[in-house]
């Protein structure tokens, strides 16, 4: 890691956000090699220090850095530039579809049980998806999806305190997480970042899916971000092994004519 020397701040400066800057610091240092592949980025507290503003913030910036594949961040150790061969494919999702909108193509209709929304302590990897500082509480969004009456998917999302303050019982019980969240914020969420795995269904997860305990699950752990580069939710839905689910990437091929 290198050392962080003070950066001059410009007239031009005062109207640029300071997550802004720090990924423009950051980037800098990369492109003229200042930081290699594998050095340690600037810690959190570094970054804050300089340029006199939150951890938040810098975890702002760090997310849209890491989202961009120019570092990678690891839980209790810090930030690394990462290697030049990784390649991500950001997708832009304001033009495919919601798993709601996926299944409405096929003349059925998602709805929902069991619905709550509670404000709490999320649990430590989805605190730091999301850049909060610590002990920082988020509203944490639970409930099933249904088709034809059969439980499908377990749906768990977590998502700051001013956005989930502004959920209301009617966007729980009708609408895709991803529809009110971009509501809420003002434009469609541009990017959804998923990684699939695969576990088996237990105790209450197997209880409210009606499935029986050590049934496979597929398993999508997802982060939104807005244009902006923030993580407006993030969590996972756990679907039945049986159900298949296709995604959509742009907009769906026209019906062959009969």
């Amino acid at each position: 890691m290198s050392t962080l020397i003070p950066s001059r701040t410009t007239s031009a400066d005062r109207f640029t956000p300071l997550y802004v800057r720090i990924q423009e610091r950051i980037r800098a240092a990369i492109a003229d090699g200042t930081m290699a592949a594998g050095d340690r980025v600037w810690s959190e507290a570094e970054l804050a220090r300089e340029y006199k503003t939150t951890r938040s913030t810098v975890r702002q910036a760090l997310a849209k850095l890491e989202f961009e594949g120019l570092i990678v961040r690891h839980v209790g150790r810090g930030s690394f530039v990462a290697e030049r061969t990784t390649v991500r494919s950001p997708i832009d999702s304001r033009f495919s579809m919601s798993f709601e909108e996926q299944v409405a193509q096929s003349g059925r209709i998602v709805t929902y049980r069991s619905p709550t929304l509670e404000l709490m302590m999320p649990p430590q990897p989805f605190a730091e998806t999301l850049g909060l500082e610590p002990h920082t509480l988020a509203f944490k969004l639970k409930r099933v999806r249904v088709i034809d009456g059969r439980p499908v998917c377990l749906e768990v999302r977590y998502m700051p305190r001013e956005i989930g303050e502004r959920v209301t019982g009617e966007m729980l019980a009708s609408r895709s997480a991803q529809s009110f969240v971009g509501d809420i914020i003002g434009e469609n969420i541009p990017t959804i970042v998923v990684s699939v795995t695969a576990e088996l269904a237990q105790g209450s997860v197997a209880s409210l899916l009606n499935v029986s305990e050590g049934s496979p699950l597929l398993v999508r752990k997802n982060s939104h971000y807005a244009s902006s580069g923030a993580v407006v939710q993030c969590g996972r839905s756990l679907f039945v092994g049986d159900v298949s689910t296709d995604y959509v990437l742009g907009r769906p091929p026209p019906h062959p004519p009969k």
